[in-house]
């Protein structure tokens, strides 16, 4: 009540990106004392065994992660299962060092739930972050699961993308429970271009050469993927059993959206309800032709227990929010999974699990 009333407000009134970069100094400042982790840890968390899973051999608390783009700096890796996360997705990271778009690259829509986002994969590099992650664990240990996601460098050409990944991926391996593999920043130019198979396949059979440790590797895909090209991907993950994919990231395009008129003409992907309709429908999609194989992770549009719980009936056993966190404040995902746990007792479903894919077949892309 007080962030929702007060705070959010208030914030609200100042550009997006410096508040983004307030409030990580400030949580980054929070992830260095292990008093002040516990004490957020005990108003901030909720779980029961209906939303507790095992998922490809990983313990999830709860269901509802962190997704990647909200921690782009690794600035407070220890500090989200604090908040209630079951899972923090850290990046993406490229393998170097890159700046991303000029500013500003961040806008709010307040009305519509969303924000636009054309960061272009700010981030301080592999070895950097490595460096990073390996004094926050001799800090204290962690509670959640770490999922860093890798992308491409933006300077490197979509024919060397296999290599470019796969020195992102040794660095950065070791120090995560999960990998994610963004394929989806539309924010760079021809990055989305590798969700194309052909660009696909070189990445995924790198990746897959290299991981001596059978590290739990998911896809990130697009929100503006037609049928087909789902098709094309779902082939290629089951072909090398990648364990997952989290669907979706943001959309491009704005056909079907209508944007107040002073950000119509400001560039980048858009998050948040706006795209929750369509990634409802990708999920279900996954999970139709999923045959088991692999985990639908979904993401986009989730601010309440409810827009969960109906990711969940589309057929996602994990799900990820960034937007509804940024909106919803430090109680929100406490209060998502209560909902969550409500939801599926009023449902009579004893386990989370048996209410995944109830209602994929009631979707169509």
């Amino acid at each position: 009540m007080l962030y929702n009333k007060i705070i959010r407000p208030i914030l609200f009134l100042m550009d997006a990106e410096f508040v983004h970069d307030l409030v990580s100094s400030i949580l980054s400042v929070a992830n260095k004392s292990r008093m002040i982790n516990n004490i957020i840890f005990i108003f901030f968390n909720f779980s029961t065994p209906r939303i507790k899973q095992k998922l490809c051999g990983l313990y999830f608390r709860t269901p509802i992660g962190l997704a990647g783009g909200m921690d782009k700096k690794a600035a407070a890796p220890l500090l989200w299962s604090a908040f209630d996360f079951g899972w923090a997705e850290l990046g993406s990271f490229t393998a170097e060092p890159w700046a991303g778009n000029a500013r500003p690259r961040l806008w709010r829509l307040i009305k519509e739930q969303g924000i636009i986002v054309y960061s272009g994969l700010p981030n301080i590099g592999a070895l950097a972050v490595s460096n990073k992650l390996t004094r926050e664990i001799k800090r204290y240990p962690r509670r959640g699961l770490w999922g860093i996601s890798i992308a491409k460098t933006p300077r490197v050409p979509l024919e060397q993308a296999a290599e470019d990944y796969a020195r992102s991926f040794n660095i950065l391996e070791p120090l995560a429970n999960i990998i994610t593999i963004n394929l989806s920043c539309p924010n760079v130019s021809g990055f989305i271009g590798l969700q194309d198979p052909q660009k696909l396949e070189p990445i995924l059979k790198k990746i897959t050469e290299i991981n001596k440790n059978n590290k739990i590797i998911f896809l990130k895909i697009g929100n503006d993927l037609d049928t087909s090209q789902l098709d094309d991907i779902i082939a290629l993950v089951k072909k090398y059993s990648i364990h997952g994919i989290i669907a979706t990231n943001l959309t491009k395009k704005r056909e079907k959206i209508s944007l107040p008129s002073k950000y119509a003409d400001k560039p980048g992907g858009i998050s948040g309800k706006l795209i929750s309709d369509r990634a409802n429908k990708i999920i279900a999609h996954l999970y139709r032709q999923s045959e088991g194989r692999y985990i639908v992770v979904g993401c986009g549009g989730v601010f309440t227990g409810q827009d969960a719980f109906t990711k969940i009936k589309a057929g996602a056993q994990l799900i990820q929010l960034a937007t509804g966190f940024i909106f919803g404040g430090p109680a929100s995902i406490k209060k998502i999974n209560r909902e969550l746990d409500a939801a599926l007792k009023q449902n009579d479903f004893a386990h989370i699990a048996d209410a995944v894919g109830r209602e994929a077949y009631n979707y169509s892309l």
